[in-house]
């Protein structure tokens, strides 16, 4: 089980092994969530962006690949 120490001014590190099993990096966001004498840790953003990057097969400007389509397609 992963732990963490207090600093004097209320501070504490996310352990290595959080950070990877929730993808966070600098700027992401926690909640704090009070549960009886535990306390729930989750993040602010939507699960869905765990997936970001894991279709590389499509183009980088999602506009510009739909006027190409349409244009394909003979509707401009």
């Amino acid at each position: 089980m992963p732990t963490s120490t207090i600093t004097s001014k209320g501070q504490t590190t996310v352990p290595k092994e959080v950070r990877e099993a929730l993808d966070l990096g600098p700027g992401d966001r926690l909640s704090w969530e009070i549960r009886g004498g535990k306390v729930a840790i989750t993040t602010e953003r939507p699960g869905l962006f765990r997936w970001e990057g894991i279709f590389k097969d499509g183009p980088a400007d999602a506009v510009e690949a739909v006027k190409e389509a349409r244009k394909r397609r003979g509707r401009v």
